[in-house]
């Protein structure tokens, strides 16, 4: 009976626990921390947690297989997306510019009759191009609507589960890893903890290509 409880908590939790950890959850069910002890060196050898000594501390960890991983690829094409959009607003801007100063120039140097002319067709040039940028400044991109929110939408969940995940384990890093012997780098290695330093990925700077990032991110 030890035996499941302790397997269910570890795998509902989906977080590092010690034998003080699972004992102190499963108190209310009378189970003692004995029993807890014996129970999660059992699943241990059995194979269905993973036992990890450090000093003194034994961590058991629950099965990870068969876990949503956040795709970097994913991450870097939509990035590649962004700054792509981010380089043709910037030359229509541009252009835009450029229309609004040769407008300045016609104004002064045309007569009345031509001057009335090319600012017309200045002005029809100009709004062609301010809603060509209205339209990049919005995200208009060429797919449609319904195929840009679905991938939006992924994004958002995936990024927001990554926010709850690093929150989670912070969590839990703290709890467990007070008086543990050894390089904290040292540690994530021999456990198999993939930080975003060492993946070559920030969170802080991929949170911006969230829709409206500053409402969205929590770090």
């Amino acid at each position: 009976m030890a035996d499941a409880e302790v397997l269910a908590l570890v795998r509902q939790h989906n977080k590092p626990f010690n034998a003080v950890g699972v004992g102190d959850y499963l108190a209310v069910k009378g189970i003692k921390k004995t029993a807890v002890q014996k129970a999660l060196d059992s699943l241990a050898a059995a194979g269905k947690l993973t036992a990890k000594e450090f000093g003194k501390t034994k961590i058991y960890l629950p099965p990870q297989d068969g876990l949503e991983v956040l795709s970097k690829e994913e991450l870097d094409a939509k990035k590649a997306e962004l700054k792509a959009l981010q380089a043709e607003l910037a030359e229509e801007q541009k252009g835009l510019r450029e229309t609004e100063e040769e407008l300045r120039g016609w104004e002064t140097s045309l007569t009345a009759e031509q001057l009335r002319k090319q600012v017309e067709e200045l002005k029809a040039k100009a709004a062609a191009q301010a809603t060509k940028l209205e339209g990049l400044s919005s995200g208009a991109t060429l797919v449609t609507a319904d195929e840009r929110a679905a991938v939006e939408k992924a994004f958002v969940a995936a990024m927001d589960a990554w926010r709850k995940r690093r929150g989670i384990f912070r969590g839990i890093w703290d709890t467990i890893s007070e008086g543990l012997e050894g390089k904290q780098a040292d540690l994530f290695e021999e456990i198999g903890v993939d930080t975003d330093e060492a993946a070559g990925v920030s969170f802080g700077e991929i949170s911006q290509l969230l829709p409206n990032p500053n409402k969205r991110r929590k770090v």
